[in-house]
């Protein structure tokens, strides 16, 4: 059972995703909104315009107890995946803010139903429906200093493909927004990157969803998901050809070792390149059925050895400063079940900082190499 509590607030410090807990009226007595409607920045922005300088919020408090944390099932082939502790599979249940997941979810099932569309109309689809949700949805969420944090915490359904597409597009728009890009830019940027994988959609699902090593056959059918994607999107006249260089070239590498094209650093478009970091960054960091789920310091250092030749350098270093800038205070556990906070950044080496265990212990992860953090509790 759930119960509500209710706050007035000033227009100014509401937060997208912020529920509206009584009912507005105009000052000559109609009805301006509806008590439980969802403040999106847009609504929140026509408030304001009209003069609206308090409304009332209202939180849903659950009565429950928290439910225990879900751990993932790890898969039993990859030798290297079986190897690891099953307590490495999965971050603690934590609170996400309210605002983040309202944003965050709307995004998601509007991004499913329009690529659900996808895999049965072959001629093309509308996408003013995605472009109105990352105006509405993703801008909004780019902006707040804790995205990256409410990400790696948030709860992701089964349905991956649609998670992972916005969760790319999340982390390219902050890419963009870190590096400078102008706003216009960006959000063409996110739409490249929310329809990168488009291609998956047009890939039958017992190989994309299978639990199981792909044989060479289906791994081949897997990897021919980027010329499909472009051919798909090549089909609607609205899209520019940015946008179709994003499903085509974010596999690509620097050195050419990348697919379908082998092409090499200049012949590969910005927001691929953009787009290539923030995939490798979220396929690691999500949780899959045929291996572990890695933590954001394993990953930030996949980036760091990758950004020598295969990812664009200046890009993975805006990513890895960024990322590690929020490092300090979060909860992890090490690879021996210890638990504590990250109170200390190595200079030289953020993946592996100072961590004040529950113990009262502190232990420096780059003088003891034999341990590491396995898992993410808060963030």
């Amino acid at each position: 059972m759930s119960t509500y509590v209710y706050q007035r607030m000033p227009i100014d410090d509401v937060i997208p995703g912020m529920i509206l807990g009584k009912m507005l009226v105009t000052q000559d007595g109609n009805n301006f909104l509806n008590e439980g409607a969802v403040l999106t920045l847009r609504v929140i922005q026509t408030l304001q315009a009209w003069g609206f300088r308090y409304v009332d919020i209202r939180e849903e408090v659950s009565d429950a107890p928290p439910p225990p944390a879900i751990q993932t099932t790890e898969s039993e082939r990859p030798a290297e995946e079986a190897s690891a502790s099953p307590a490495a599979t999965a971050t603690a249940t934590v609170d996400v803010p309210p605002g983040f997941m309202a944003y965050y979810q709307t995004a998601v099932q509007i991004f499913k139903k329009n690529l659900g569309r996808a895999r049965f109309v072959r001629d093309g689809f509308e996408v003013d429906d995605i472009r109105q949700m990352v105006t509405e949805c993703v801008l909004p969420l780019i902006e707040d200093p804790t995205v990256m944090d409410n990400l790696q915490m948030a709860p992701h359904s089964e349905d991956y493909l649609y998670h992972h597409s916005v969760d790319v597009g999340i982390i390219a728009g902050c890419l963009g927004l870190w590096a400078g890009r102008p706003y216009r830019e960006i959000e063409e940027l996110i739409l490249g990157a929310m329809l990168h994988d488009i291609g998956k959609t047009l890939i039958p699902l017992k190989v994309l969803n299978k639990p199981d090593l792909l044989t060479e056959e289906e791994m081949n059918l897997v990897r021919f998901h980027s010329i499909r994607g472009y051919k798909f999107l090549k089909q609607n006249t609205e899209l520019p050809r940015s946008i179709l260089l994003c499903a085509l070239q974010h596999h690509e590498r620097d050195d050419g070792s990348g697919y379908p094209l082998s092409v090499r650093e200049d012949k590969i478009h910005p927001y691929a390149k953009i787009i290539a970091v923030a995939d490798v960054f979220d396929a690691m960091t999500s949780v899959r059925s045929y291996r572990r789920r890695a933590t954001p310091y394993e990953a930030v250092e996949t980036l760091r050895r990758e950004m020598v030749s295969k990812l664009d350098t200046q890009i993975c270093t805006i990513f890895i400063d960024k990322l590690s800038q929020r490092f300090v205070g979060d909860v992890v556990e090490l690879s021996n079940g210890q638990q504590g906070e990250v109170i200390f950044l190595n200079r030289f080496d953020s993946t592996r900082p100072m961590v004040r265990t529950r113990e009262g212990d502190f232990v420096d992860l780059d003088k003891n190499r034999n341990l590491s953090i396995c898992r993410m509790l808060h963030s």
